[in-house]
């Protein structure tokens, strides 16, 4: 029998073939996934890329915007909402990988969206203004900038947005207890009280030799220091037991400067010292510029009266007041901004010559005047126009006219808004006065303003009187509200006093005591005749000093924050009370000579220093009149979107 077996070789074949091209399959499955794994990788980088590179750019946009309004704020005043929009045309976008089209979010092209509210913000107070201004105010301005970035041939459309949000901030330097925009040096001999936040734009020279506290927070834009002034001839030790800061306040060191800028530029001392100056003539009143926001910070461009005389107008013995002119400025009256006041009071004398009677020889103001007397730390001999702030505070409630002229102050007054409620040009009283005096100054001779009899301001708004030239106080100033009431004298308690501010080149505080023409008072003669009494000074100083420095190898003192306030007396055992801010700004520019210190100096010797920082000036309503403001941009909220 014969058996026949059938071949398996074709189905072993057939078999591998099977598992081999299944194998195939699986491969080319695995490898198609891996690409596809790597394209769609490479798309998702691509396109993530993509959206941080356009959120970069939607960045780019608002960085762009926030640039100019800072620095059209600081050196200047903002502009409409609508002069931002178009800015992100001028970015340059050579060297970028990618470029971009910007738009709002209105999809309009080559703008962003930029909002401001609200328009009128010189009420707008808040107090969060962040870390370094605790516990203070500003006027404040918010803005929101949105900015859409669109890539361009990238076969993606991952536009991307940003939105910010800002506040731009104007802060009244009269909140701070103490500011210098130069060093500041500090070393009192006997112990002084310090309230209210002290900021100094430079260094802090720390060497009290007495115990001296402060009570909120110092800080310096460069350092504070344990030493005294290198430049300082007293050659003091610090002592550590004598300087006293709050527990929870240590001084702070590399602190941000707050500027305070003038006219466009940086806010050095030089610079600064232009807000007290008469402007530029393009853009003093009444030139329309005057009043444009960003020049208003000429003190000259923003008060209410300005007071003016001739450079023949020096005979300090004059009874009438001859050569004197007051304007008064009002900003939203176009046909009237700067009118020359008729003086209110007449000298008439009768019978000059033959048929001529009633004649008026002289025409003058009944609150002003021409004095002269000596300084003994300047060496010179001061002509100064003199206020009377008891005379002013009666010429703004008088109503008297002479024919068809205003010759007494209520009406003017009245127009600005100071009498039965009105709101007026201004929506206040007259409560500042800017004083240039045009008497020349030479080696012996020194221009000057000085303000008397200012126990009572003339409303509760205050007064605010600036100079570019030195200012003297004589007697005590803003110490009452109203006759038979309280008072604020010798105290810190300032319930009793009205928002008040003295700008000046340099102040000088006269005790009541003062005499122009006593023997004492004289060129030559030593403090020891001059005494002074009891005075009490509530107000905000803004003034320059004579800083510290060398000369020849001379050394020579500021005088320190201690000497702020000049004097001329012999204060020994006499109080020196002073409630208010202490600003100082740029070195002086007319009361030039240096400090000496009360030892041997001939000039005078120290009082008992009572200082107190008036705490109203915390808040809106209880600021100086024509308060000068630091200014700056702050950050709010920043968020990020795209698609």
């Amino acid at each position: 029998m014969q058996t026949s077996f059938k071949s398996s070789q074709r189905q072993q074949s057939g078999y591998a073939l099977t598992i081999t091209l299944t194998f195939l399959m699986v491969t080319l499955i695995v490898f198609a996934s891996i690409m596809y794994w790597i394209s769609s990788s490479a798309s998702v980088s691509k396109r993530n890329n993509l959206f941080n590179t356009s959120q970069a750019a939607a960045q780019a946009g608002v960085e762009r915007v926030v640039a100019q309004m800072d620095r059209d704020f600081i050196y200047g005043n903002v502009n409409d909402a609508s002069f931002y929009t178009t800015l992100v045309g001028d970015i340059s976008q050579t060297g970028w990988p990618v470029q971009y089209s910007f738009s709002d979010t209105n999809g309009s092209t080559g703008h962003i969206s930029v909002n401001m509210f609200p328009v009128d913000w010189s009420t707008n107070y808040e107090y969060n203004l962040g870390s370094q201004f605790p516990g203070l105010y500003g006027a404040v301005q918010h803005w929101t900038l949105t900015a859409v970035a669109t890539p361009l041939n990238q076969g993606y459309n991952l536009s991307s947005t940003v939105i910010e949000t800002l506040r731009l901030s104007k802060i009244p330097v009269f909140q701070f207890g103490v500011f210098y925009n130069l060093d500041l040096d500090f070393s009192p001999g006997q112990s002084l009280t310090m309230n209210g936040k002290v900021h100094c734009n430079g260094t802090i020279w720390m060497c009290p030799q007495a115990d001296a506290y402060f009570n909120d927070l110092v800080e310096a834009s460069i350092v504070v220091t344990n030493k005294d002034n290198p430049n300082d001839q007293q050659n003091l030790t610090f002592n550590s037991s004598k300087l006293h800061y709050k527990a929870s306040l240590p001084p702070v060191s590399h602190a941000d400067s707050v500027a305070v800028p003038i006219n466009g530029q940086n806010t050095s001392a030089t610079n600064v010292h232009a807000i007290i100056d008469l402007p530029p003539t393009a853009i003093a009143i009444p030139n329309d510029d005057g009043y444009l926001q960003t020049n208003q910070i000429y003190l000259y461009n923003e008060c209410d009266l300005i007071i003016s005389n001739s450079a023949t107008g020096i005979n300090g013995k004059s009874v009438y007041r001859t050569n004197l002119s007051v304007f008064f400025s009002d900003q939203a009256n176009p046909s009237g901004r700067l009118i020359l006041v008729t003086n209110d009071l007449q000298w008439i004398t009768t019978n000059i010559a033959a048929g001529v009677t009633n004649r008026v020889t002289n025409c003058f103001y009944s609150f002003i005047t021409n004095v002269t007397f000596y300084d003994h730390r300047e060496s010179d001999t001061v002509q100064a126009i003199q206020i009377d702030v008891n005379l002013f505070n009666k010429w703004v409630t008088n109503t008297v006219t002479r024919g068809s002229n205003q010759v007494a102050g209520y009406p003017w007054n009245f127009q600005l808004g100071g009498a039965n409620g009105q709101t007026g040009d201004k929506a206040h009283p007259i409560d500042s006065i800017y004083v240039y005096n045009s008497v020349p100054q030479n080696s012996t001779q020194l221009p000057a303003v000085r303000v008397v009899n200012g126990y009572r301001l003339p409303s509760p708004k205050g007064l605010t009187i600036a100079t570019p030239m030195p200012l003297y106080v004589l007697g005590d100033y803003n110490i009452e509200t109203n006759i038979g009431g309280g008072t604020s004298v010798l105290t810190t308690n300032t319930a009793w006093t009205w928002p008040a501010a003295l700008m000046g080149d340099a102040i000088t505080i006269l005790s009541s005591s003062w005499n122009d023409t006593g023997a004492a008072y004289q060129a030559g003669q030593t403090y020891s005749g001059r005494n002074a009494v009891n005075t009490t000074i509530n107000a905000a100083c803004l003034e320059g000093i004579v800083v510290s420095t060398s000369v020849s190898g001379t050394k020579h003192y500021s005088g320190g924050l201690e000497n702020f306030l000049r004097l001329l007396e012999n204060w020994n055992g006499d109080t020196l009370q002073y409630n208010g801010s202490i600003v100082v700004m740029f070195p002086s520019v007319y009361a030039t000579n240096f400090w000496v210190g009360p030892a041997g100096s001939g000039y005078y010797d120290k009082p008992i220093r009572q200082w107190g920082f008036d705490s109203n000036f915390k808040t809106p309503n209880g600021s100086p009149p024509c308060a000068p403001e630091a200014k700056r941009l702050i950050r709010d909220n920043w968020n990020a979107s795209g698609q």
